[in-house]
């Protein structure tokens, strides 16, 4: 049996999450743009999943709530799925409050991101759902079989003519206590373990010839981390090893940025806006240095531009400008305002905070006490960990 350790986040943590990495609501955003890094990365070694994944019979239960609507006869497909989703969320309540369940905390109201959006792409990717002309169908294209599966075209003879059946690959049976409105959980039955590890099993990144770490960790890697770049897992990951180690030095540097705007904020307000601001941040820059300098300062950006792809040109700037503060001792963090500027003005123009012309407002709404202290990245790995767990524990 596999071990592993996380910190479990709960469902508003993960929702918190979500906005801080998507540039929306309060906590730390993407301004700059190293959520491009994140993604990746995380795409790269995880394929599939997504920091709003919680628990990994989820898989399952999407597609189930789809055969089970589709054997019924009924349209407004939205209302019904959305009715089975809130419905599920009811019934894992009952066995696993607080513990995962989508939606469980707006019981029995419906939440914005239901399992079937949140768990879409997984399906997909894992191989859930069938290709068709190499691409996956949308859950647009499903409910569209849905919709129109009550009204089944006759033949000449008067004969119901043959469905379409929906894109899924051969599913587990149906657990006995599917139907109904009984307490539901997240314990995987073994033949339900064994179907999702077949889908791991061979996950490769896109355009890579190497097993995904998704998939060598699924097939028992033994190995305790906080992080996804730990010894253990980088020696797991034999050749992606080196990309793997690469990723925790950005996710050093990504820290090392996102603390920077930060104090660049601060420090504006206070000199420029002439408006009372803290030193949470500022006094937080020099920590972040502390823990992760070193490593931010071996990212090389060839390698890292090999990793991940092309960025935009105002990213690159801004990885270049902040290892040459580095390398310079890490003093000053308003040397860094012009790329940090610009690359904030190309992301978000108007709502730029360190705009010159545009960011005084910006920063008079800004409130240091709620805006979270800069981390590195972390690559979906607290998430990947909670999936990985529900499958071993299946074994």
């Amino acid at each position: 049996m596999s071990s592993f350790g996380w910190t479990y986040l709960s469902r508003d943590a993960l929702r918190q999450a979500e906005r801080q990495l998507s540039g929306v609501g309060d906590g730390v955003r993407d301004e700059i743009g190293f959520l491009i890094l994140h993604q990746r990365y995380a795409d790269y070694f995880f394929p599939g999943t997504s920091v709003l994944h919680t628990r990994l019979r989820y898989a399952l239960f999407v597609p189930w709530i789809y055969l089970t609507l589709y054997e019924e006869n009924g349209s407004l497909v939205r209302d019904r799925l959305r009715r089975s989703e809130i419905s599920l969320a009811g019934r894992l309540n009952k066995t696993s409050k607080d513990d995962g369940v989508i939606g469980g905390h707006r019981y029995p109201d419906a939440t914005s991101q239901p399992p079937s959006v949140s768990y879409w792409g997984a399906l997909g990717t894992w191989g859930i759902l069938r290709s068709q002309d190499g691409r996956w169908p949308s859950r647009t294209y499903v409910h569209g079989l849905l919709q129109n599966n009550h009204r089944r075209a006759l033949d000449d003879d008067g004969h119901a003519m043959a469905r379409t059946e929906l894109p899924f690959v051969a599913l587990p049976p149906l657990p006995a206590n599917w139907p109904g409105t009984g307490p539901l959980d997240f314990k995987l039955l073994p033949r339900e373990a064994g179907f999702l590890h077949a889908r791991f099993s061979e996950l490769r990144p896109a355009n890579s010839t190497q097993l995904s770490m998704l998939a060598r960790l699924a097939a028992g890697g033994r190995v305790e981390a906080k992080q996804c770049w730990e010894p253990g897992l980088v020696e797991l990951a034999e050749g992606d090893g080196p990309r793997l180690r690469r990723a925790g030095y950005a996710a050093s540097l990504a820290a090392v940025g996102r603390a920077v705007y930060a104090a660049l904020v601060e420090t504006l307000r206070e000199e420029e806006d002439h408006q009372p601001s803290g030193m949470r941040h500022r006094e937080h820059l020099p920590l972040v240095l502390a823990q992760h300098a070193a490593a931010a300062g071996r990212v090389k950006l060839d390698q890292l531009l090999e990793d991940t792809g092309p960025l935009p040109k105002e990213v690159v700037d801004v990885i270049e400008q902040t290892l040459a503060w580095l390398k310079a001792g890490g003093n000053n963090p308003m040397t860094l305002r012009d790329s940090y500027e610009n690359a904030e003005c190309q992301r978000k123009t108007q709502r730029a905070r360190l705009s010159r012309l545009f960011g005084a407002p910006r920063r008079i709404e800004w409130n240091g006490d709620e805006h979270a202290l800069a981390e590195p990245l972390h690559y979906r790995w607290r998430q990947v960990s909670r999936l990985l767990h529900d499958l071993w524990a299946a074994a």
